[in-house]
């Protein structure tokens, strides 16, 4: 009897640390979509480091505890309309925003040039900057990448978490 009770609680406690890890330290996900290509693809799978940039409030979208902020180049998730949403943060708080039209709308962004279509561009033209407490997300695949361009700027208290290896990278 005493065996079955600790092969229980054994199980018991596998599962709960299970779960504490998923939900505050690290979580695989699957890619959906071509927006990252040709770094992440469709039906990969990627590990996120949860407490990157601080501790997540479960099963929210929001960070309880912040001691990070992305940087630029870092691989991030958030959620969109209920949806998790990976993409690259190519400008944070304070990073000057340039637009120009060279055979369509652009925008600048240091020596990176994004493509912006009409209607891009009009939610994004009276943004010299972005906004502090914010970064700017963009896929590496801007042609197809619904994004920051599309839905504005994501807050940094909305991130959660940093991807940190790929398949390929094990």
């Amino acid at each position: 009897m005493k065996s079955k009770i600790r092969i229980f609680l054994a199980i018991f406690l596998g599962i709960a640390i299970g779960i504490v890890v998923k939900i505050f330290v690290a979580d695989i996900i699957i890619i959906e979509g071509k927006s990252m290509e040709p770094r992440f693809h469709s039906g990969q799978i990627a590990l996120v480091n949860r407490l990157a940039y601080g501790l997540n409030l479960p099963f929210s979208d929001r960070l309880v505890l912040m001691w990070s902020t992305p940087k630029i180049g870092d691989v991030v998730i958030y959620m969109i309309e209920n949806a998790q949403v990976i993409k690259r943060c190519v400008a944070t708080g304070g990073t000057a925003l340039e637009y120009s039209y060279e055979s369509g709308y652009n925008l600048h962004i240091g020596d990176r040039t994004f493509p912006l279509t009409d209607g891009q561009y009009h939610r994004m033209k009276d943004f010299s900057s972005v906004p502090e407490g914010t970064i700017l997300a963009i896929g590496d695949n801007r042609d197809v990448s619904i994004d920051s361009r599309t839905y504005g700027f994501v807050s940094v208290k909305n991130i959660l978490g940093k991807v940190i290896c790929r398949p390929t990278d094990f």
